[in-house]
């Protein structure tokens, strides 16, 4: 598994995000023992200026190549939210098909799991003005953002494509089952998440898994970093805690 001294956690973002704006505070909060590796989707961020992925295979294409030489040398661990859990998901599948370790731990919020299906409400062919009502809805949004149409003009093609990518995913079946743990972040007012669908997490891993509860809407996650970050702090700490052993054995 490499070097122990440091894990590389791994940030893939929501629909329309970008990774290092979503994570990069998060540096700050985690000890210096773990890295935090913001993933920027192409087309986001510091990535603006190149082509968007035309589906999730091409996302996880893209992603596979970042994150390779990061999980041949030491230990990892993944967070998503939203679109970023099923990234995240996926990313952990394809990095199994091609004979690399999993993660220590699997970190997922804002999302239900590959196999239950969304009302195929297609927000992606909308028109703007629609589009931005339904993005409205789910808060997260400072209401100022609306006003400023250079802005919305700029941000509008990088959301529809992400929902296209999202709306348009099937999960191939069977569902892949990882050793990682998994640890679900809920909240309570989430509009996109479901009970008891979330516990269906658990068929995913041969590790535990745990739902972590909270209060707020979708993007509780921007307001409860610290708390989130101690989580996965003592998570990681516990998971290379066993690997050692392990090793001495």
């Amino acid at each position: 598994m490499g070097d122990l001294s440091k894990t590389t956690l791994f940030g893939i973002p929501y629909a329309g995000g970008s990774a290092a704006a979503i994570y990069g505070r998060w540096a700050r909060l985690l000890p210096s023992s773990i890295k935090v590796a913001p993933l920027e989707l192409a087309g986001h961020g510091r990535r603006m200026t190149e082509p968007f992925s035309a589906s999730l295979d091409e996302v996880i294409a893209d992603l596979l190549v970042t994150v390779t030489p990061a999980v041949r040398t030491g230990p990892y661990a993944i967070y998503g939210h939203s679109m970023g859990a099923t990234i995240a998901y996926e990313l952990v599948k394809a990095l199994d098909s091609v004979g690399l370790p999993p993660p220590l731990a699997l970190f997922l919020s804002g999302r239900n799991p590959p196999h239950y299906s969304y009302p195929q409400r297609n927000l992606h062919v909308l028109d703007d003005e629609t589009f931005l009502e339904e993005i409205r809805k789910l808060g997260g949004t400072p209401d100022g953002f609306f006003e400023m149409k250079d802005l919305v003009k700029a941000f509008l093609p990088i959301l529809r494509n992400d929902y296209r990518i999202i709306e348009l995913y099937r999960s191939a079946a069977p569902l892949h089952v990882t050793s990682a743990g998994i640890i679900f972040f809920h909240s309570d007012s989430d509009i996109l998440v479901n009970e008891p669908e979330i516990f269906e997490w658990s068929r995913y891993t041969r590790g535990s898994s745990s739902v972590r509860k909270f209060r707020g809407g979708h993007f509780f996650i921007n307001d409860y970093q610290e708390d989130i970050c101690k989580v996965i702090e003592v998570t990681l700490a516990g998971a290379i805690a066993n690997l050692g052993r392990l090793k001495v054995c």
